[in-house]
């Protein structure tokens, strides 16, 4: 099947890479330069639709259908998304340049892992899982012998599958060389829903709904996890020592110290049933999946090092029930100019140690369209009030700094901007706040002295940030554009130097306006009246 309105969006920016020049005294440095932009992708569960979001401004583009009942996502390569839809029985191919969508009619109960290294595809139904080729032509066999899968998961390197059987109370192992069965982990509590595996493949983590079991695989220790009463796990993701858990009971995120087996603190998500997690490749944001049914479902988007949601999506259709979510990278090109070197030293006779700024760049950053969507309710009306814009920030370990050569002093930074604001509006007359934020990554190229180390030098960011379209609610939906214009100054210590004091100058030849009008003082009888 062929999506008739292409998915366009993606479109506009041009992959063909491009070859941006540098001419140094020392001659031409080449740069093979791109910037990646980063798209969500959610799947909803009750609508059949895939929704696709813009990461920068967190607007969405797009939605399209892709069978009955979609749960899992997975990338199958830089341009192709991978749906699983169990009602309808297809595992659909979604291309995000062209907008072509293969569906492959293939019995699924919603779960399937994509294994790129191996490059094979593992679909489950229910009782058995089978194994195809990269493009869903050829089978290479299937793994029998279960009651009811719920979850299965490759490790890191597409050596072990992992296979979780919910009623079987069980978690087995698999070589997916020779898809014979490693281990086995039995009598396991009542309703196992999920699992997760570390990268170093040695410990996996199970739900059990009301606590989380830690499985040692070498030792086969097992220890529990104990959660706050009335906890309900539905998803889990890794990140360094922390385990991120959603908890649907508590409608919250749990976070997990894995040396410790406590949680350490959580974070309350916008809407009801917190479900799937995903971790940006940068390790900077959560990204959480809250169906909330007979409600409009949406994204939450947690800042690891803050702690605290910084945006919400939602979605356009009351009880679409977001379900997996995932992101997928797709370069563009983009030649950035130069950085100005400023502030060029005299040879004087004063010298002072101060902090100079070494180069600056500017950048104006256009989002025209940003879309924000409101509850919708038959009984409700809203009038928008005011937004708030608060100072650009680098989002936290963002920053990359390289040294494009030792023969000159061309140095590249990289960074991504992020805006803060948060929109103030009143639904029924009762006031209500709603957070949002984009970003823009940042990429310029600066002249800087080589004999310098580029971590020497900080960063500092002004942002000014002005509405170019009138807020407007229009169909439970704010709608606004803005213009944001950027500046950057590169800033180290160094020497600078001074005239010196005791010079004389030279006026001879200069003219100067005789100040008249006044034969006494210049107040009225010499009085000075203090207010």
């Amino acid at each position: 099947m062929v999506f008739a309105n292409p998915f366009f969006v993606l479109s506009i920016f041009n992959t063909t890479k491009a070859y941006f020049l540098l001419i140094s005294i020392k001659g031409v440095i080449k740069i093979d330069n791109f910037i990646k932009k980063n798209y969500y992708f959610v799947s909803n569960i009750k609508t059949g639709t895939l929704t696709i979001i813009d990461s920068l401004c967190n607007t969405i583009l797009k939605e399209i259908s892709v069978g009955r009942r979609p749960f899992n996502l997975a990338v199958k390569d830089a341009n192709t998304i991978v749906v699983a839809c169990d009602l309808s029985n297809t595992i659909s191919f979604v291309n995000c340049i062209n907008g072509e969508i293969k569906q492959h009619i293939i019995p699924n109960n919603g779960n399937m892992q994509v294994d790129k290294v191996n490059e094979k595809i593992y679909v489950s139904n229910v009782s058995e899982v089978t194994i195809y080729d990269m493009n869903l032509e050829k089978s290479f066999g299937s793994i029998k012998g279960f009651s009811a899968i719920i979850d299965l998961k490759l490790n890191k390197d597409g050596s072990k599958i992992y296979i979780l059987d919910t009623l079987l109370k069980e978690l087995r192992i698999y070589s997916t060389d020779s898809y014979k069965l490693i281990s086995v982990f039995d009598n396991l509590d009542v309703n196992p829903t999920c699992i997760l595996i570390s990268n170093d493949d040695k410990t996996v983590y199970i739900s059990m709904q009301h606590y989380i079991s830690k499985i040692n695989i070498d030792s086969k220790i097992i220890t529990n996890l104990i959660l706050a009463k009335g906890s309900l796990i539905s998803g889990m993701v890794l990140s360094n020592t922390t385990l991120y858990a959603s908890n649907i009971g508590l409608n919250r995120i749990d976070l997990i110290n894995i040396y410790t087996n406590k949680t350490y603190d959580f974070v309350f998500t916008s809407k009801s049933e917190p479900t799937r997690l995903f971790l940006t490749d940068d390790n900077t944001k959560l990204l959480v999946t809250n169906r909330c049914c007979d409600d409009y479902g949406g994204i939450d988007i947690i800042d690891i090092e803050s702690r605290s949601i910084i945006g919400s999506i939602l979605m356009s259709t009351i009880n679409s029930q977001p379900y997996d979510i995932i992101s997928l990278s797709l370069p563009y090109t983009y030649a950035p100019p130069v950085a100005v070197t400023t502030l060029k030293s005299d040879n004087k006779l004063i010298t002072i140690i101060a902090e100079k700024i070494f180069a600056t760049y500017n950048e104006s950053l256009n989002f025209p369209f940003i879309k924000i969507n409101l509850p919708k309710s038959s009984n409700s009306y809203y009038v928008f009030d005011e937004i708030k814009f608060q100072p650009g920030i680098i989002v936290d370990r963002s920053e990359f700094r390289n040294r494009l050569s030792t023969e000159s002093g061309f140095s590249n930074i990289k960074f991504i901007l992020r805006v803060n604001y948060t929109i103030d509006y009143r639904e029924n007359n009762k006031s209500n706040k709603i957070n949002g934020f984009y970003e823009k990554p940042v990429d310029t190229f600066v002249d800087l002295r080589k004999e310098r180390e580029l971590n020497e030098f900080k960063l500092n960011i002004k942002t000014t940030t002005k509405v170019t379209s009138t807020p407007i609610i229009l169909n439970h939906v704010i709608s606004f554009g803005v213009i944001c214009l950027m500046e950057l100054k590169i800033v180290g210590i160094d020497e600078i130097y001074l005239p010196c004091l005791n010079e004389t100058f030279n006026n001879i030849g200069e003219d100067f306006e005789t100040f008249v009008g006044y034969g006494n003082s210049i107040f009225p009888d010499d009085k000075i009246l203090l207010h």
